[in-house]
C-alpha cells in the first residue's frame, strides 16, 4: 500500500487566496497542502497571521476536505532577518497541523546564516515543527553539499532538507549524491520537472525520487 502523501504547494496557485487555493486542492484530489504564512519575495502574500475569521474559515474548511497541513512557507533568513518575528507564523502554522516550515537560506554571511537557523530552529521547536531547508541557485545556500553542512555546523535535531529537483540538477547534483544520505535529513521533497508535469521534463525525476528514502 501506498503511504505517500501528495500535497499542493502554494506556489503552484500564488495567486489563489488561502479559500480558493483549499479550495483547489481539495477539487484535484491532493492529500495535503503547504501554507504561506510568511512573506516571501516575488510571490503574492495573502497575510493569514492575526485574522481570526480567516483562520476559523482555514480549519473549517481543513477539516471538512480532509486535508493535511505538512509545511508552512517561507521563512527567509536574510541579513536584517528578526527570527523572533517568525514566531506568530509559525505558531499558527502548528495550530493548523503543519510539521515543517519552509526555510530558505539567503544571506552571504555563512556565520550569520548558521546562527539565524539555529535561532529559527529553536523558536520553531517550540511549536513542534522542524526547520526544513530548501536550497536553491538564485540564494547564496545554494547546494546540498553546503545545505549539509550548514545543517551539521548549526547541530539543531529539527532541521532537515527539502530538496527541490529542479535546483538540485541546476546546482550540478545527481541521483548518485543522495544514495547513503542519513535518511533522517529528508522526510519530505518537492516533485518538480520545471514547468511541466512530473515525467515532462528534462529532469532526471525518477531516479531522483527512487534515490530518496522510502515513504517520504
Amino acid at each position: 500500500m501506498n503511504t505517500n502523501l501528495i500535497v499542493l504547494s502554494p506556489t503552484t496557485l500564488p495567486e489563489a487566496p488561502p479559500l480558493e487555493y483549499l479550495e483547489a486542492a481539495a477539487a484535484a484530489g491532493y492529500d495535503g497542502v503547504g501554507l504561506r504564512l510568511a512573506r516571501s519575495p516575488l510571490f503574492p502574500f495573502h497575510p493569514v497571521v492575526g485574522n481570526a475569521v480567516l483562520i476559523r474559515e482555514m480549519k473549517r474548511a481543513l477539516a471538512s476536505s480532509g486535508l493535511a497541513v505538512l509545511d508552512i512557507l517561507s521563512f527567509y533568513l536574510q541579513p536584517a532577518t528578526d527570527v523572533d518575528s517568525f514566531a506568530a507564523s509559525l505558531e499558527l502554522g502548528a495550530e493548523l497541523g503543519a510539521r515543517y516550515a519552509l526555510v530558505a537560506g539567503d544571506d552571504e554571511d555563512g556565520a550569520r546564516l548558521r546562527d539565524n537557523l539555529g535561532r529559527f530552529c529553536d523558536v520553531a521547536g517550540r511549536f513542534g515543527l522542524a526547520a526544513a531547508v530548501e536550497f536553491a541557485v538564485i540564494r547564496p545556500l545554494a547546494t546540498l553539499s553546503r545545505t549539509l553542512r550548514l545543517l551539521s555546523e548549526t547541530g539543531r535535531k529539527n532541521a532537515v532538507v527539502c530538496l527541490d529537483p529542479l535546483n538540485f540538477v541546476r546546482s550540478g547534483g545527481s541521483a548518485a549524491l543522495l544514495r547513503g544520505l542519513d535518511p533522517r535529513l529528508f522526510p519530505y521533497a518537492q516533485i518538480s520537472d520545471g514547468v511541466l508535469g512530473p515525467g515532462e521534463g528534462m529532469l532526471p525525476l525518477r531516479d531522483i525520487l527512487d534515490a530518496l528514502p522510502a515513504g517520504l
